[in-house]
């Protein structure tokens, strides 16, 4: 999803306001009880790793969810593809705005 590195410096944070993210994100799938958001793990070996952010529509206002939910999926998405940090180490979360990838969180 993500094929070219990016160094920190040329990576924008996400937009949040009021704990709300402030910007239409890369939505793979909506529903009316989930939103999913495609994000990419970056890993200590500078590999990186396709994820689904899986996001409750309660914790969503429309397509925007809540800065506490994005990072509670991001949380299991992690756990999940890393079998908890046994596997790989993570180094930090992409997700695109606007065709640009944006840092979601570092580790």
């Amino acid at each position: 999803m993500f094929s070219e590195s990016l160094s920190p410096l040329t990576v924008p944070l996400l937009p949040v306001e009021a704990d709300l993210v402030d910007a239409d994100l890369d939505v793979s799938l909506s529903t009316p009880s989930t939103l999913v958001v495609n994000a990419s793990l970056e890993l200590q070996t500078s590999e990186a790793m396709d994820l689904s952010l899986v996001i409750p529509r309660s914790r969503c206002n429309g397509e925007r969810p809540r800065l506490a939910a994005l990072l509670d999926a991001v949380q299991a998405a992690v756990a999940r593809a890393t079998r908890g940090g046994t596997l790989h180490q993570p180094r930090r979360v992409l997700t695109r705005v606007a065709g640009q990838p944006h840092l979601v969180t570092q580790f």
